[in-house]
């Protein structure tokens, strides 16, 4: 029987990882049942999005979306094998941002099984990492302005932060046996990091050491949140340079230590964030229960080890400005 699976995601859980690790060993992974297409340069599937979202022009497919989509299913939709696309912009919301499924369970008529698989972290870390991620190409929003829109409109940026209506959203075109959802703190404690944990939930017997690792296994990895606060904050309105986020990082592990973990947000605003987003996130393991016992959203909270924002004092300021001192000074 041959069956598609659709991973959506969401943003900033190892995605890109599993993207570069899949296309780097298509080969061997169809010859195991697993068939990762190719659809463009990009190794992830983001062109089956763009009729439904507003993606940069780069990722659009021949014919678009639908036809892209329409074509898999006529190559693939026979034979005994599963089918695996993935992109994180499958879970986009918002107005005029989200895929319908229904649709697209349409343009892939003829597959005898359908599955999405969608993998979860504290929204806390999610919305923290999206921060990161935008900061690459802007002058991101201030913390405050990211945590009051994801508390009072459930999104961020027009990604999903109340996983609740995302997962309302998949059941308008899926049943819920078909929806799975995983939590990224379990995927990443697996013996074979999110890809190992991926190819489990594939039933795919190959494991990570098998494969041909892609970055030394890692994509896409951010930078430190409060450094790159602090670098974002001196670079405005530009978006930082890499050579500032690392002096501000040099100057935050001498400041705080080697083994300090940042966070960007003030301890009030995590506090917002966990007392919204907590219960929301068992109510939510409680409507899954039926299909996935036991399956919950590891609630990671902060010790000793984690610095917040409130922490970042003068003295820290003082530090980077000695570190762009000496960087500009070895660059005369």
């Amino acid at each position: 029987m041959a069956k598609v699976v659709i991973h959506i995601g969401t943003h900033k859980t190892a995605t890109t990882t599993i993207q570069d690790t899949f296309s780097q060993n298509a080969k061997l992974l169809r010859q195991h049942g697993l068939v990762y297409p190719r659809l463009s340069r990009f190794t992830g599937h983001h062109g089956l999005v763009s009729d439904w979202g507003r993606l940069p022009k780069v990722y659009d497919l021949p014919g678009g979306s639908k036809a892209a989509l329409r074509q898999v299913a006529k190559e693939h939709a026979t034979g005994d094998h599963t089918v695996f696309l993935s992109s994180e912009e499958f879970s986009r919301g918002g107005s005029g941002r989200q895929v319908d499924f229904a649709e697209l369970r349409r343009e892939l008529a003829g597959f005898d099984q359908f599955e999405v698989v969608c993998v979860l972290r504290p929204q806390w870390q999610f919305i923290q990492s999206v921060y990161l991620e935008l900061a690459k190409t802007h002058t991101p929003p201030p913390p405050p302005n990211l945590v009051n829109e994801a508390v009072t409109s459930g999104l961020v940026q027009g990604l999903w932060t109340e996983y609740n209506l995302l997962y309302d959203h998949l059941l308008k075109a899926f049943a819920p046996e078909e929806v799975t959802l995983l939590d990224f703190e379990t995927c990443r404690r697996h013996s074979g990091g999110v890809v190992g944990a991926m190819l489990a939930q594939l039933q795919c017997p190959l494991t990570v050491d098998q494969l041909d690792l892609v970055n030394g296994g890692v994509s896409n990895a951010s930078p430190l949140s409060l450094p790159t606060w602090a670098a974002s904050l001196i670079s405005t309105p530009q978006p930082a340079p890499q050579w500032l986020i690392d002096c501000t990082t040099g100057a935050f592990k001498v400041e705080f230590g080697e083994k300090a973990k940042p966070c960007l947000f003030s301890k009030p605003e995590y506090n917002r964030l966990t007392a919204q987003f907590t219960p929301a996130n068992a109510r939510l393991a409680e409507r899954r229960a039926a299909y996935q016992p036991g399956f919950a959203i590891t609630e990671l909270v902060p010790d000793s080890s984690y610095i917040f924002r409130e922490a970042v004092a003068v003295s820290y300021w003082l530090r980077c400005n000695r570190w762009i001192f000496a960087h500009k000074s070895k660059r005369k």
